[in-house]
C-alpha cells in the first residue's frame, strides 16, 4: 500500500482509506474519491503542481498534500 503520490502514471488503484479529518474526507467524497473507488493517475505536474487522476470517468486535479492522504492499493 501507498498513497496517490507513490502511484505511477497510468496505473489503476483502489482507494483503501483517507487520512485526515472530517473536512478533508467530505471534500474528497464530493470529488468522488472515497474508500472502495478505483482511481487512475493521469499526470503529475512539475514543480510541485497538482496531480491529475481519473475517478469513474471524471478527471480531477488535486494538490500533492491532499494526494498524500489518500491511501491506495494497486489493482491488476
Amino acid at each position: 500500500m501507498g498513497t496517490l503520490l507513490d502511484l505511477p502514471v497510468g496505473v489503476r488503484a483502489q482507494v483503501m482509506s483517507l487520512q485526515g479529518g472530517f473536512g478533508l474526507q467530505r471534500h474528497l467524497a464530493a470529488l468522488g474519491i472515497m474508500p472502495g473507488k478505483i482511481v487512475q493517475k493521469i499526470t503529475t505536474q512539475p514543480m510541485g503542481g497538482p496531480i491529475m487522476i481519473e475517478v469513474e470517468g471524471a478527471r480531477i486535479a488535486i494538490g500533492r498534500r491532499m494526494a498524500g492522504r489518500v491511501v491506495i492499493r494497486r489493482v491488476t
